[in-house]
């Protein structure tokens, strides 16, 4: 009697095994056939920023890629956290995903209220590119080094713009004022082309802004660059000496732009993802497209992402109590 009562415990056993090993396969099919039906790529800024543009660019290349349209959903404000926001409250079936960028790492510390964690939420898919910023100046300004200008501020605290808070431009005018002691006060804009404009305009005493926007205006006439926030000078601008070279020895920063999706996403759908990226990013129109620039093409691996967004809010947590940052 005991003896059968194991046999029967036994097939029992056996059968549920083989119905969990057949949810898996099917589960497993399923991802494979991974998209069915288009994508949404959430955006944490308004049609023209650059995050915008890198979207629409990528975007529309995926959608080539993986055989479905990719729709941009952008929800702009409090520098992305709206958007990511809405990224881990969606169904984690890969469908959704979100273009980033450089204010992600810092929402933990600028904005105390948050429902979700925008690191321990999320799952890195790739770095798309990163860039360095450079430090501009009016041209009709006095200063014509970096010398100049932190000795300007020693005769009246200073003004820079940016493009908003816990942006490229207010993280490295807090870098540039915690490593001179330089007096100087943020002014954010909506977006990087008001706070160019508030430079030209003379309204702020120096900014740091992207490098393709400097150098138009620079040739212009309009502005005066005196550094570039990389470790090295750039290959397409050499005449612009480095931070470090300036004096700044540990000066560095470097804007990026990645995906990410939900932290609950199927590992299978999230390789198929970091593959269909890195085939779009290894394409030489779209090299051509995001590096105009002066960007750089990164294309990791979601390990490899996932571990910089770690990583780089850390760096920040270590800074953020000596900067000027405020979220809500």
């Amino acid at each position: 009697m005991r003896c059968m009562r194991c046999m029967r415990c036994m097939r029992l056993m056996a059968f549920f095994v083989g119905l969990l090993c057949s949810t898996l396969a099917w589960s497993a099919v399923a991802e494979l056939d991974f998209p069915k039906e288009p994508l949404r790529m959430l955006v944490g800024s308004g049609p023209g920023a650059s995050s915008d543009t890198y979207a629409r660019i990528v975007g529309e290349r995926l959608a080539t890629v993986l055989g479905q349209s990719v729709i941009i959903d952008n929800r702009s404000g409090a520098s992305g956290v709206i958007a990511t926001g809405v990224l881990v409250n969606a169904p984690a079936d890969g469908y959704t995903l979100q273009l980033i960028y450089t204010p992600h790492t810092l929402s933990p510390y600028l904005f105390k209220s948050l429902s979700y964690n925008p690191i321990k939420d999320v799952t890195g898919l790739t770095m798309l590119i990163k860039s360095p910023l450079v430090l501009a100046v009016n041209a009709q300004a006095g200063a014509q080094s970096l010398a100049d200008l932190m000795q300007l501020a020693k005769q009246r605290p200073l003004n820079y713009g940016s493009a908003g808070v816990g942006s490229g431009g207010h993280l490295s005018g807090e870098l540039l004022r915690i490593s001179t002691g330089m007096r100087s006060t943020h002014i954010p804009y909506r977006g990087a082309a008001p706070a160019a404009a508030a430079l030209v305009s003379h309204d702020v005493d120096f900014a740091f802004i992207a490098q393709i926007t400097a150098k138009e205006l620079a040739l212009a006439g309009k502005l005066r660059i005196l550094g570039i926030t990389s470790k090295t000078r750039s290959a397409s601008s050499p005449q612009w000496p480095t931070m470090q070279e300036l004096g700044q020895k540990d000066f560095e920063f470097q804007n990026w732009f990645g995906v990410i999706v939900s932290v609950k996403t199927p590992p299978a759908i999230v390789k198929k993802l970091n593959t269909a990226l890195l085939e779009v990013l290894a394409q030489a129109d779209i090299r051509q497209r995001l590096t105009q620039d002066g960007s750089e093409i990164v294309g990791n691996s979601s390990e490899e992402f996932t571990a910089f967004l770690t990583a780089d809010a850390q760096k920040w947590k270590s800074l953020v109590g000596a900067m000027a940052l405020r979220g809500d």
